[in-house]
C-alpha cells in the first residue's frame, strides 16, 4: 500500500512539474515567411490561433479569402491542447485557409522564445517544421501589416 501511495505521489508531482514547466505558446507570432501574424490565445482548455495580420499583394488590394469565400482575417487556423505528462509539445491541428486542408500539428517554444510549428499527415516524420518569431511590429489595423506589401 505504501508503494502504491509513493508511486501516486511521484506521478502527481511529475504531472504537475511537467504541466507547470511548459509555457503556453500564447501571443502574436510572425509566420516563417513573414507574411502573416497569428495570435495564439487560450480558448477553453486549448490554445487557438487566429489570423490577425497579413501582408497584402499590393496597396489597396482586398483581404484574401479562404476556401469558403470568407475573409481570412479573424479565421481560427490552429487548435492545440496542452502537453500530456512527459511530452514537450502542444498537440492539435492547423488548417490551411487557402484550401481547407487540415493537418496534425505540434507546437513548442524553444529557449529563444521562438515557436516551432510542425505540421504533418499521419506520422510526424512526414511533416514540416516552421519557426515563427514573436511579432513585435506596429499595431495591426484592419488585419493589415502596416506599410508592407508582398510584391
Amino acid at each position: 500500500m505504501l508503494r502504491l501511495w509513493l508511486f501516486a505521489a511521484w506521478f502527481s508531482a511529475l504531472a504537475l512539474t511537467s504541466a507547470a514547466g511548459f509555457t503556453p505558446p500564447t501571443g502574436r507570432w510572425l509566420t516563417a515567411d513573414g507574411q502573416t501574424v497569428i495570435a495564439l490565445a487560450p480558448c477553453g482548455g486549448q490554445v487557438c490561433g487566429r489570423i490577425v495580420g497579413m501582408t497584402l499583394p499590393q496597396a489597396g488590394a482586398p483581404m484574401p479569402r479562404n476556401w469558403q469565400g470568407q475573409p481570412q482575417c479573424g479565421e481560427i487556423i490552429i487548435r492545440a491542447s496542452p502537453p500530456s505528462p512527459g511530452q514537450a509539445a502542444w498537440r492539435g491541428t492547423v488548417t490551411d485557409p487557402r484550401d481547407g486542408s487540415i493537418y496534425d500539428a505540434t507546437l513548442r517554444l524553444d529557449s529563444l522564445n521562438r515557436l516551432h510549428l510542425h505540421g504533418y499527415i499521419g506520422l510526424p516524420l512526414f511533416g514540416q517544421t516552421q519557426i515563427w518569431q514573436p511579432y513585435a511590429g506596429p499595431r495591426l489595423t484592419d488585419c493589415q501589416m502596416p506599410g508592407q506589401t508582398s510584391g
